[in-house]
């Protein structure tokens, strides 16, 4: 009994040196009236993640979930073993952008894929054009936060960036920062480029794309599933 009195007060000190640590973050946040710079986030992230392993702890660890193939995987302290091919292009084909909220169903497959293209028309290394089709390969195990969202709900940026990591070893890549920068650049760019399809109506304006999107769609035609994430794999040396 007195080994679990211990663990509670353990626990205990843990909650309460992360509450010191949120209000800390919180009086800095309030006192500037500017934007939260990545480094002050980073570290905001860094504690959210801190009381998401605490809590696990005092609820025996992260929970696992099942996968398409048969297995199981824990999202939240993933072994890059669990990490399959198969199961995220089932489950990207299954989700839909803008959560939901578009003019058709447009899957987070099609746009991986559309990404995937994107980098390579801008001259991509192939370790950047794989991670163009895997990068949002966590919402497979996550799913996904609509971007407004996410920057303000403290933890998921932390899981997100952990299994991205995991996702990465699993697939072997090995990205410089300018490969980062790159997707990063061509994902927003391809992003905004879809919310002003969906969103006609909206402010939305289309950036320049150097993958023409209408010679794409005519290439991919109206395949949501995963076969075409998996053929794009199969482009790339993945299967």
């Amino acid at each position: 009994m007195d080994a679990f009195d211990d663990e509670d007060a353990a626990l205990e000190t843990q909650l309460e040196r992360l509450e010191g640590e949120v209000a800390t973050l919180e009086r800095t946040i309030r006192a500037t009236d500017e934007d939260v710079d990545a480094e002050l986030r980073s570290r905001f992230e860094a504690v959210a993640g801190e009381l998401q392993a605490v809590l696990a702890e005092s609820n025996g660890g992260h929970g696992t979930i099942n996968t398409r193939t048969g297995g199981t995987i824990t999202p939240l302290a993933a072994d890059p073993a669990d990490v399959s091919l198969a199961d995220i292009a089932h489950a990207l084909s299954n989700l839909t952008r803008f959560t939901g909220h578009g003019m058709e169903f447009y899957s987070v497959a099609r746009h991986a894929v559309h990404v995937s293209y994107e980098v390579e028309a801008r001259g991509g290394s192939p370790a950047a054009v794989r991670w163009g089709l895997l990068h949002d390969a966590t919402e497979a195990y996550i799913a996904d936060v609509p971007a407004p969202v996410k920057r303000s709900l403290p933890g998921y940026t932390h899981a997100e960036a952990e299994l991205a990591a995991v996702v990465r070893e699993a697939f072997g890549l090995d990205l410089s920062s300018a490969d980062e920068r790159l997707v990063d650049s061509a994902d927003g760019d391809v992003g905004r480029y879809e919310l002003a399809v969906h969103f006609p109506d909206s402010v939305h304006e289309k950036p320049a794309l150097e993958c023409d999107p209408a010679d794409l769609e005519r290439r991919l035609g109206t395949d949501n599933g995963d076969e075409l994430f998996r053929r794009r794999a199969r482009e790339l040396g993945y299967e």
